[in-house]
């Protein structure tokens, strides 16, 4: 069949929706990417070798009578130009992965009468699925709690979050030689998701300045952030290694003994199939705070140590760190709890079922 992936925005959208991509391409189906060009997906996806098409969508305004009338005859337009670019494509299947990207994709396989499914990675759905909820033959979740929030008759299946399973494979020796970081000393990464995040960075400057660290530091500073970083940092100090994005993220968790870093539910699903020890310090910036939810989540079983951005202590973080990493047992303890939630086979579980759904 040729599917048609709807959606981006962030890596939390971007990486799972390529994971159930792949999945489907290794069963021999054809799959094309529906998204923005200025985001995550427009550079991305077709480094991934898939067929791009770039798409544009409004976003729902959350305040003001006439901005919301505005954004009808937008979504309105904008559903009418993905009519025409499913009409060229002709897919068998739309499957939205989220974003508001993927709403008029979606909504227009609806009123074409393609099949469509819809994959919710968070605990709160955004806008976009619950719009497209109501429309969809199928909608996976990532989280049980997740199917009472999602509106629509459409049958809801709990899956998990799909997993590129390249995270796996990373090589540590390899990994800290390309990094250029010692094997004889533990390696903290620190990473604010596929853009990056300011409050991440602020704790990663504050590690790299430490004078006598007695641990490695692997910051990922996300493109956004990546030049005032580097020049907030100036020279790189020894066993310090700085990358801008790391699209080859299974040398990153390879390399670490812990990582800090969010908490959105494509992270720690990558957390947790790695088995890797955490320290999360969730956005506040999302829908119904759900990132501290998934944290917390870790937490209660003793795969990670949550920190909330509104009380963070840099120095009080550092300290946890130095701890944490001089600590192998407990560290142990963390990534064998962080694995035990592990799941895998997620991509290819989506890919058996939107088989059944096309038939």
């Amino acid at each position: 069949m040729k599917v048609v992936l709807a959606g981006g925005g962030t890596g939390g959208h971007v990486y799972p929706a390529l994971a159930m991509g792949d999945a489907l391409k290794a069963r021999g189906h054809e799959v094309v990417y529906a998204g923005a060009a200025d985001r995550l997906e427009g550079r991305v996806a077709p480094d991934r070798g898939y067929d791009f098409h770039p798409v544009t969508a409004p976003q729902f305004p959350r305040s003001g009578l006439a901005r919301k009338i505005g954004f009808a005859g937008s979504l309105a337009g904008a559903i009418l130009r993905s009519r025409a670019l499913l009409g060229e494509v002709k897919p068998d299947l739309v499957l939205g992965v989220g974003g508001y990207i993927m709403a008029p994709t979606v909504l227009a396989a609806w009123t074409l009468g393609v099949p469509r499914a819809i994959h919710e990675a968070n605990v709160a759905p955004g806008m976009a699925n619950k719009l497209c909820a109501r429309v969809s033959d199928l909608v996976f979740t990532t989280y049980e709690k997740t199917r009472g929030r999602l509106p629509g008759s459409a049958p809801k299946e709990t899956v998990g979050c799909p997993v590129n399973p390249k995270v796996l494979k990373g090589d540590r020796e390899a990994a800290l030689a390309r990094y250029g970081l010692s094997p004889d000393k533990p390696v903290a990464m620190v990473v604010g998701g596929s853009l990056g995040a300011a409050t991440l960075n602020a704790v990663a400057l504050a590690a790299a300045r430490m004078t006598n660290r007695p641990w490695q530091l692997l910051w990922i500073t996300g493109p956004r952030y990546h030049e005032e970083a580097s020049r907030d940092l100036g020279a790189v100090p020894p066993g310090v290694a700085v990358v801008g994005y790391e699209d080859r993220m299974g040398d990153a968790y390879a390399a670490a003994d812990i990582a800090i870093c969010r908490a959105g539910s494509s992270t720690l699903s990558e957390l947790t199939a790695v088995g890797l020890p955490s320290l999360l310090i969730p956005s506040p910036n999302v829908t119904e705070n759900h990132q501290e939810a998934n944290a917390r989540g870790l937490e209660e079983i003793g795969a990670a140590l949550v920190m909330v951005e509104s009380k963070l202590d840099v120095n009080a973080a550092l300290d946890t760190i130095t701890d944490l990493l001089a600590d192998r047992e407990r560290l142990t303890e963390m990534g064998g709890s962080a694995r035990s939630q592990g799941r895998l086979g997620v991509a290819e579980q989506v890919a058996s079922r939107l088989e059944q759904l096309i038939g």
